[in-house]
């Protein structure tokens, strides 16, 4: 009878004190792994949280320094630029023909670039292919690409956007303004013409997804322009105002098509043009100025991307419009990214006074920061 007390005493000591069993209180640890998107968006608000306003302004201009003081093209990075992007704390740069000589030179200066920069920099070019190439003005090698008009089969487009995101990646460049997703359906159209790969909206958009698909897949991203379409136009918005006449049902089933499927397919830019749409927006603006036009972008079309504008030294915007007062508009409408302002200082200033009296809210710069901070990682620059 006693021992049988004991082996009972026993027993309980033991479950008090945990023989042989171990309590779930000294389990190990869960171990809590975080999500690839969870350490990218951790990243992106420890970035923002240390930039102050005017950092995160800056990050809205992509600007460009075409040439010397001297009036010569700027080959080798200035002291002025150097000290312009640093004080402007500039998102990105756009290079143009007066940059570029030969690959070496490139390569230097838009290391140069970055290493100026507290932000890694977006770099860009308009590189199309045919009538619109940089590379064709440089001593860069590279490949002869044929205008987009001149193509019938997606992998020619394929073929063209590999063979240019290549070269670009080479020699620094991480944006390409190309392709051409407008649909050319006005034969008198004085500015795209043959930079269109067709008058079909589902053709133009199966070559446009082929083009990024090689382009993009060399990590040079992509942008589709320019929305909400430049195809049906009958003047240069490089020159003055430019409309498209066609209702919202119209632009839905021929110049949106493209675009919608080009966001479909994940292309990193959208840019937005200069165009006057009077029968689907009320406010007499041109896109890149109308909420009402980058809505159709945004809501429509669900582009959650990053926004740029067409650039903004153009007379379709520099006859109309000041250049303080079409960067804050800008903004306001929902563009992301502000291209080649006329006076960068002017532009600047404006949208740092625009956010300190109200008129454009910090959350709006908030979101877009975000976009561009996002893409930027995804791309391996932050």
């Amino acid at each position: 009878m006693k021992r049988w007390i004991a082996g009972i005493l026993i027993a309980v000591m033991c479950l008090g004190t945990g023989c042989g069993n171990k309590t779930e209180q000294e389990a190990p640890p869960t171990e809590v792994v975080k999500t690839a998107e969870e350490i990218k968006q951790e990243a992106i608000q420890e970035k923002m949280d240390t930039m102050t306003l005017e950092e995160k302004i800056g990050q809205l201009f992509m600007v460009d320094f075409r040439n010397n003081e001297d009036g010569s093209g700027m080959t080798v990075l200035s002291q002025s630029a150097a000290e312009k992007i640093k004080q402007y704390h500039v998102g990105g740069v756009i290079l143009f023909a007066e940059n570029l000589d030969t690959l070496e030179q490139t390569q230097k200066l838009t290391k140069d670039m970055q290493n100026a920069a507290e932000t890694p920099l977006f770099i860009g070019v308009d590189e199309e292919g045919g009538l619109v190439s940089r590379l064709n003005k440089s001593n860069i090698p590279h490949e002869t690409i044929p205008s987009a008009g001149e193509m019938t089969e997606p992998a020619q487009a394929e073929a063209a956007g590999k063979s240019i995101g290549e070269t670009l990646a080479k020699i620094g460049v991480n944006v390409d303004f190309a392709p051409v997703a407008d649909v050319n359906t006005n034969p008198d159209n004085p500015v795209i013409g043959m930079r269109a790969y067709s008058n079909e909206p589902n053709q133009a958009g199966e070559m446009v997804c082929a083009f990024l698909i090689g382009l993009q897949g060399t990590g040079v991203s992509g942008t589709v322009k320019h929305f909400p379409g430049h195809g049906d136009t009958a003047a240069d918005s490089h020159k003055g105002e430019v409309f498209v006449s066609h209702d919202l049902e119209r632009l839905k089933e021929v110049e949106f098509v493209p675009f919608a499927k080009a966001i479909a397919s994940g292309v990193d830019f959208v840019m937005v043009g200069h165009i006057k749409t009077p029968n689907v927006t009320s406010d007499n603006l041109p896109a890149t100025l109308s909420s009402q036009a980058v809505g159709f972008l945004r809501k429509d079309l669900g582009y959650n991307g990053v926004a740029i504008t067409d650039a903004m030294n153009m007379q379709a915007i520099s006859d109309y419009y000041g250049v303080g007062e079409s960067a804050v508009m800008a903004i306001s409408a929902g563009i992301d990214i502000v291209l080649m302002p006329a006076d960068l200082g002017e532009a600047y200033e404006a949208l740092l006074n625009g956010v300190q009296d109200g008129r454009i809210q910090e959350a709006q710069v908030e979101e877009s920061l975000k976009r561009i901070l996002s893409l930027k990682y995804d791309k391996g620059l932050l």
